[in-house]
């Protein structure tokens, strides 16, 4: 039996009202039809309540007792109650009856229906007959409004109902309160909950005695130095409590993270942090954290490292049914509940996103109803096809990409204070303000850009020129560009820095273009996978037996024929982004295919992030030939590798089924019979009745941010229906 609502009420001397409260509650389980549980906390009482508690316990299989030896507080029956709790939803309500227990159903329901993260009762004035505590009470409310910027009717009600996990996370704090259920819906706000208050009746007390009494002056003290703390926790010192820095309490990786910052790098990296909001769009300070997270997550075993995923998986997939439209109609109209995904293995129950459900969605139902339109950015990319694609991040995806970026960057022995190059695009299509954010980030970063959309025989000296001088520790930036300088320097070898390494990005990189640059700059090349959705996803090591996935952003899933890839299989990538909230991305198909790696291989490097095997490029770039075979872009690479006496660049393009344009640009030793020796092979895969029409042309344009396409398709293709015919690896 699944258990629906777990009722938990705190008892000290509750010996007069416990028996009622049970009989009450089970009452409203009956006529809602809720499957429940009283979870009754007997806190140290001296009045007989525990031997009551028992005796509830042996007569009423719903009632569940736990009991503490001596007096702890509210807050800390609420924990135990907690950690003794089996139901989805949670409520906390008081034993002394003067909240009505027939109002957990008008709470339940609200819940169910609003699909707010907390609903709490607040005390109605109808019968309500005001004492010296009352107006104590609505001045505590006062000041918790003014100094939390809250406009809550009773903040310091505990008569709430809420998620389990949500309580869990509500209920962990910093400081030690003496009565922290004065902050229960202030820690729910700052944490990122949605709140909705419902008036619910409240009664005067007809037994047993009120903790406060009628002049409470060492409450009254308690509750101020609580403020104190509060205001500094809730208010000056926001509360970063990521699932990262929570699973780390309970799990200790093996290996500890190595200090990277010694002397004058220390200083650097405080000040470039402190200066956060001066160059990076809503990236703050304490992206600090997240990156000191990840720096140790790294080191969790696979299996803590899938336990950190399923933990972010079932909170998101519970904030996407409750605050997205589009979810929740998804999942009502499959069947499927949140709490039926509680493992990778669930996640085939809810279907792949693709990216017109995201345009056809994006303003209508895909933008959660909770977000704040301030701390959200807007991504936008013309799309492999030419189609313009936009979708929004929120400031804690922002920032975690930014701490995974800082993390995969030191894999390559690179260390922040060194210099590098980027050969990007630097500005193409940012605004003013973007592009003074980006010139300071450089600057703490000591990095120079080199336009790689510029790049041609007529400034490639310039380039290597200007690397050399400038001597980085790191480069970084589009295959193409390097494999371009590297086949230069056999030309005129004058190149002699030497960078500790290069990340390889937004291309995929062929074995013998990385053997290629590994030559020229004597170093490694570590290949990054990433997108404008989500920046980096997965990165390689120094141990390059594949790709790291950033596991705990980002589920990444090789699907083909619509199950996961067997080992050596080229699969579509298909990403859960763990971390977006204003625009939840559930089963993603980002457009890319790459090779699936054997889920229990792991890495000799001791991290425990899961691997995927080499990224074989876009579904776009998959080429049909006339026998229905489906050749993908890497194919292409590894046939003109072979031929490069004769072709210097190539691009082939198809319009249409059976039709397939080539365009050459000829190599400096070219020779029509080994041209057209080259031909006949290629026909041998692209079927002897498929049409093809070559091109000689001077030159093939990169696009405007650096790229060069080798394949484009403009067919449409549904890779989960095609994949059976794309040879395994």
């Amino acid at each position: 039996m699944k258990i629906q609502l777990s009722v938990i009420a705190p008892c000290y001397n509750e010996v007069k009202n416990v028996r009622e409260l049970v009989r009450r509650v089970l009452g409203t389980f009956a006529k809602g039809a809720i499957e429940g549980e009283i979870v009754l906390v007997d806190d140290g009482s001296n009045d007989g309540t525990g031997d009551l508690l028992r005796e509830l316990a042996q007569a009423h299989p719903q009632v569940c007792p736990v009991f503490h030896e001596k007096n702890k507080g509210i807050a800390a029956a609420w924990e135990s109650g907690l950690q003794a709790s089996r139901g989805y939803h949670t409520c906390l309500i008081d034993s002394d009856l003067q909240y009505v227990p027939e109002d957990i159903l008008r709470l339940y329901r609200e819940i169910l229906y609003s699909h707010a993260d907390v609903v709490q009762g607040v005390r109605s004035e109808i019968g309500l007959r005001p004492d010296l505590r009352y107006y104590y009470s609505r001045f505590l409310n006062f000041l918790l409004n003014v100094f939390f910027r809250m406009r809550a009717r009773d903040n310091k009600s505990g008569f709430v109902l809420c998620r389990r996990g949500v309580l869990k996370e509500i209920l962990e704090h910093h400081y030690r309160y003496r009565y922290f259920q004065t902050f229960i819906t202030i820690a729910a706000v700052a944490k990122g909950y949605s709140v909705r208050e419902v008036e619910t009746l409240f009664q005067p007390r007809k037994r047993g005695v009120s903790f406060i009494n009628r002049f409470p002056l060492k409450v009254i003290t308690g509750v101020f130095i609580d403020l104190a703390k509060g205001l500094f926790e809730y208010r000056l010192r926001p509360p970063f409590a990521s699932p990262e820095t929570t699973f780390l309490r309970q799990h200790s990786p093996p290996r500890a993270p190595e200090e990277t910052l010694p002397g004058w790098r220390r200083w650097w990296w405080k000040l470039f942090l402190a200066l956060m909001p001066l160059h990076h769009w809503m990236i703050t300070s304490r992206a600090e954290k997240f990156y000191a997270a990840l720096q140790r997550t790294q080191w969790l075993s696979p299996a803590q490292i899938r336990q950190l995923q399923e933990q972010k998986l079932q909170r998101l997939v519970h904030h996407a049914y409750d605050h997205v439209a589009y979810y929740r109609d998804l999942f009502d109209q499959i069947g499927v509940k949140p709490t039926d995904i509680e493992s990778l293995d669930d996640l085939p129950k809810i279907p792949l996103l693709a990216k017109d459900d995201v345009r056809a969605n994006l303003y209508f139902s895909l933008l959660s109803d909770t977000y704040d339109k301030r701390r959200v950015l807007k991504v936008s990319t013309s799309g492999s096809t030419g189609e313009p694609f936009v979708c929004y991040a929120d400031q804690r995806q922002l920032e975690q990409r930014w701490a995974a970026t800082q993390r995969s960057m030191e894999w390559t022995g690179y260390r922040f204070g060194d210099r590098q190059v980027r050969l990007w695009h630097q500005t193409v299509g940012m605004k003013f303000t973007q592009v003074w954010r980006e010139r300071i980030d450089a600057f703490f970063n000591r990095r120079i850009f080199i336009p790689a959309f510029q790049m041609s025989e007529a400034n490639i000296v310039r380039t290597l020129q200007k690397i050399d001088a400038y001597r980085p520790a790191l480069l970084d930036g589009y295959a193409e560009s390097f494999n371009l300088l590297a086949l230069y320097t056999k030309i005129v070898p004058i190149l002699e820095a030497r960078p500790k390494g290069i990340i390889s990005s937004a291309q995929v990189l062929p074995p013998q273009s990385r053997q290629a640059i590994e030559e020229a700059f004597h170093c490694s090349v570590f290949d990054k996978y990433g997108s404008r959705e989500f920046s980096g996803i997965a990165y390689e090591c120094p141990a390059h037996r594949g790709h790291h996935v950033v596991a705990e952003n980002y589920i990444v899933e090789i699907l083909k024929d619509g199950r996961p890839a067997l080992p050596g299989e080229t699969g579509e990538i298909v990403v859960t982004d763990l971390n977006n909230y204003c625009m939840p991305m559930i089963r993603y198909r980002i457009g890319d295919l790459a090779v699936a790696v054997d889920p229990a291989q792991t890495c000799s490097c001791g991290r425990g992030l899961p691997l995927v095997g080499s990224i074989e490029g876009r579904v776009q770039a998959i080429i049909v030939n006339s026998e229905g075979v489906y050749l993908p872009g890497t194919f292409f690479a590894h046939f003109f590798k072979d031929h490069d006496q004769v072709v210097r660049q190539y691009q082939i393009v198809q319009e249409e089924d059976g039709r397939i344009t080539l365009k050459i640009v000829k190599a400096e030793n070219y020779d029509e019979d080994e041209f057209a020796r080259m031909i006949l092979d290629l026909r041998v895969h692209l079927g002897q009745t498929t049409t093809l029409h070559t091109e000689f042309v001077d030159h093939i344009p990169m696009v405007r941010t650096g790229k060069q396409q080798g394949s484009i398709s403009r067919l449409k293709i549904d890779f989960q229906k095609a994949g059976s015919k794309i040879p395994s690896k």
